[in-house]
């Protein structure tokens, strides 16, 4: 359904929001997709706003390619949360690892777009941690997809606001643009808003924080294992 710019209203936006940028079972569930031959594994892990039907590509070619496909989109409505869900990404550690002890070759590599995939993977990184430490020692190599950047330190919250109103544009509009006349301002001032209450609540217990997500993308990805970054024109934000 189409959203006007009625659901702009103070007392609409919320519900408008949760609704558009909250998880669907369809799109923002652990999958897995393999051939009956399949020798090694891949977690593929989709940029926010993604839809399954976005990643089948990619996943059809890896699956072509012997490989089984295990994949996950974090929903964007994680991000005014203060953290990821932590019941998917603990289903993606036990699955890799259930699979993984499948397998002959027993290795795998990430393939991750954007933002949204670097972060689940540090969250990945973080739950293989705890319940499987030994399936880390069979990450093959890392691919960066569609220009993920994440800073040492965490953005000022205004330009986390500003940065977070513009891929969320075509997400609530279904459209192709990241700028309208209504919903860019009402957009950044209610995730100001969310970011400031964020901030200024009790400390967050998440398992999966944040910070915690960020220092293991910063300083616990294996050094040793080989990494590719793609970039393309077409990443315009």
């Amino acid at each position: 359904m189409a959203v006007s710019v009625l659901d702009a209203l103070p007392w609409r936006i919320a519900a408008t929001v949760d609704q558009r940028l909250g998880p669907t079972a369809e799109d923002n569930s652990v999958t897995l997709e393999k051939g009956t031959d399949a020798g090694r594994l891949v977690v593929l892990l989709g940029w926010g706003g993604a839809q399954q039907r976005h990643l089948s590509r990619i996943r059809q070619f890896y699956v072509d390619e012997g490989l089984a496909v295990l994949s996950y989109i974090s929903p964007m409505s994680c991000f005014l949360q203060g953290g990821l869900m932590e019941g998917d990404i603990a289903k993606l550690a036990d699955t890799l690892n259930h699979e993984l002890s499948q397998m002959t070759a027993k290795a795998f590599h990430v393939h991750l777009h954007s933002n949204n995939g670097t972060l689940v993977w540090g969250a990945l990184m973080l739950a293989l941690r705890e319940s499987a430490p030994d399936v880390l020692l069979r990450l093959t190599a890392v691919v960066l997809d569609s220009a993920p950047r994440l800073d040492a330190k965490p953005p000022n919250i205004l330009w986390q606001a500003f940065g977070f109103t513009f891929p969320c544009i075509p997400i609530l509009l279904r459209q192709s643009r990241y700028l309208h006349p209504v919903w860019t301002p009402v957009l950044f001032f209610y995730f100001l808003y969310r970011l400031l209450k964020l901030r200024f609540s009790a400390a967050s217990t998440r398992r999966f924080a944040w910070s915690c997500i960020r220092e293991a993308v910063m300083n616990g990805i294996p050094k040793d294992v080989p990494q590719l970054y793609i970039y393309s024109l077409k990443d315009k934000l």
